[in-house]
């Protein structure tokens, strides 16, 4: 694709008011949402995103938790 090329389709997101981050996103969604089963239950387990965070007191790590940010249980 020449740069030129590159150029012009990147407009279309960003006439729309997205980002390349969320256009990307709805994209990966709509991909996840035509592929059949048994590979869509495969896909759905790689889109889970966990945090993990701990506070340092003392000099020394507290407890580490753990954050499901796909709002999964």
């Amino acid at each position: 694709m020449s740069a030129a090329a590159a150029a012009q389709a990147s407009a279309y997101w960003r006439a729309a008011g997205m980002s390349y981050l969320k256009y990307a996103n709805m994209c990966a969604g709509l991909v996840r949402g035509a592929v059949k089963e048994p590979l869509r239950e495969g896909m759905k387990a790689r889109e889970a995103v966990y945090y993990r965070s701990s506070k340092w007191e003392g000099g020394k790590q507290a407890e580490q938790v753990i954050t499901d940010l796909t709002g999964g249980k």
